[in-house]
């Protein structure tokens, strides 16, 4: 064969090779996801980091800075931030919200800095895999002694990364979940008792909030984490009664939830499977409401799955008491 007719041979090959890599490139777009968000949940389902966190150093603070998701979409080291956050006070307040409109559309990343004397957590917003240059409107909410803070960010549908972890210091973990109503959070989590400030910075817009240590500890436990359920309400130790409120979000198989109340001779006092809203992409919130018999003394609350592969339970297990 000719030399000329291996070369007409070849080239479907190289069609169909580029037609590929065309495909993988395509980013986190709507509620279909890329070939980088479905690589993002699937490693977050396994329990381990969305994507692999990508160091650089800050050139504003000289300090290591940690980003899951796209980092190189935003390399401007966080310029402008430590000008703007010099003006902000470090609150303990519950409730904060600002941004306008509803043009950004994705979680682009969430980055962790380390500083002297606070840690900081920023979340890179877009449209599409594109930085945008407006702040979405959000909203912050976070109770005293709590070590959780949330942001909630309405006109966000898609997100490039799920979750993953900070280190050893105030913060642990952060998840990025779909809401019950519409839109997206962001849920960090905080070992130790916290006061925080949020900067707005624009063009491209991120979300900034500092989190600085008041020495305290936590008035209650962080939402307890197991498997790929997170269980916010109730927490480990809490009183309940009739009815019970059960609610957190996970990323079990087909977004089943199985939640068991067992009192204190194991009897079960209540069974509900619960679907949350999404598991694929990321996160999924859910929420069921228990009616609970007449008990006293202590109780065992499950709440997760069975493994597809032996059966064995995977999920959140903690004590809870009768009574408020």
């Amino acid at each position: 064969m000719t030399g000329g007719g291996r070369e007409t041979r070849r080239t479907p090959a190289f069609l169909l090779l580029a037609l590929l890599l065309a495909t993988l490139l395509v980013g986190c777009l709507g509620s279909d996801r890329s070939a980088r968000s479905e690589k993002a949940s699937a490693a977050s389902t396994s329990g381990g980091l969305a994507e692999a966190p990508q160091n650089r150093v800050s050139g504003a603070a000289g300090v290591p800075e940690s980003t899951v998701g796209l980092a190189s979409q935003i390399d401007d080291d966080l310029a402008g931030a430590v000008d703007a956050s010099s003006v902000v006070q470090f609150v303990e307040e519950t409730k904060e919200s600002g941004g306008s409109g509803y043009d950004a559309d994705t979680v682009l990343a969430v980055r962790h800095g380390m500083h002297p004397d606070y840690e900081r957590a920023v979340i890179d917003l877009g449209t599409g895999e594109e930085p945008t240059a407006t702040l979405p409107r959000w909203t912050l909410a976070s109770r005293n002694g709590d070590g959780l803070l949330r942001v909630n960010l309405p006109s966000a549908s898609a997100t490039c990364v799920s979750d993953g972890e900070f280190g050893d210091g105030l913060l642990g973990s952060f998840y990025v979940v779909r809401a019950p109503e519409g839109g997206m959070f962001v849920d960090f989590f905080a070992r130790d008792a916290f006061r925080y400030r949020v900067v707005e910075l624009r063009d491209p817009a991120r979300l900034v909030v500092d989190f600085k240590p008041t020495g305290k500890d936590l008035k209650v436990p962080i939402p307890a984490q197991g498997g790929d359920t997170v269980l916010v309400e109730p927490r480990p130790g809490a009183g309940i009664s009739d009815p019970l409120v059960v609610s957190g979000y996970s990323r079990n198989p087909e977004a089943t939830n199985s939640i068991t109340l067992t009192g204190p001779r194991g009897r079960v006092l209540a069974r509900r499977t619960v679907r949350s809203n999404d598991w694929s992409h990321t996160w999924g919130y859910f929420e069921s409401t228990l009616d609970l018999p007449p008990f006293g003394g202590t109780g065992t609350l499950k709440v997760g799955t069975g493994s597809a592969r032996d059966g064995s339970f995977n999920g959140v297990e903690f004590p809870v008491r009768a009574g408020r």
